[in-house]
């Protein structure tokens, strides 16, 4: 390492500690000749790259180095592909019986009915229509008066507030549902 203030080579370090979650390792250097200190980090990355760039290095030996880090990359990503793939289906599996418990409590209910049918037990009886949304009950109290209502005979009809009828009178009339015929009075449009 060279030193960035002097320039010279001959130092000492000084702390060394983990960074980047262990990863690398951040050093604390002093320089023997100007006593600066100044930080440097080290990866493994950055370890290979030193390694390529040894002035000593022959270029064998430096596609060598590759080769051999290549081969226990590619190492290294099948274990991680194989690892994932056992865990994609152990999850899969967890997954199953959920839905084959689904499956056979859908049959156990038609069976059910099937044995009640054959039992001569009666149906539950048929649920009652739903009732008319407020909206729906103030058109329908518009479209039966031709002449017009005002907002009291709606309010008489439908048992509503006077605020949630003028809205729905304003939602109505932006629609094209209903029309104006005079202040407060509207028409079936």
């Amino acid at each position: 390492m060279e030193c960035p203030h002097c320039g010279k080579s001959v130092n000492k370090v000084i702390d060394s500690r983990p960074f980047q979650e262990g990863i690398g390792i951040q050093r604390r250097r002093q320089c023997l000749a100007c006593a600066g200190r100044f930080n440097t980090y080290e990866s493994t990355e950055g370890q290979l790259v030193r390694i390529l760039m040894r002035r000593d290095a022959r270029p064998k030996s430096a596609i060598a180095t590759v080769r051999a880090v290549g081969k226990s990359m590619t190492n290294a990503l099948k274990t991680l592909t194989e690892e994932t793939e056992n865990l994609i289906v152990k999850v899969n599996e967890l997954e199953k019986p959920k839905a084959k418990t689904a499956k056979k409590s859908k049959h156990r209910a038609a069976a059910k009915i099937r044995s009640q049918r054959k039992a001569g037990v009666k149906k539950p009886p048929a649920r009652k229509a739903r009732s008319l949304t407020d909206t729906a009950q103030v058109l329908n109290v518009i479209k039966r008066h031709k002449k017009g209502v005002d907002l009291k005979k709606l309010r008489d009809r439908t048992g509503l507030q006077d605020d949630k009828i003028r809205s729905i009178v304003f939602r109505a009339c932006k629609t094209g549902k209903i029309k104006r015929v005079s202040r407060g009075v509207y028409i079936a449009a």
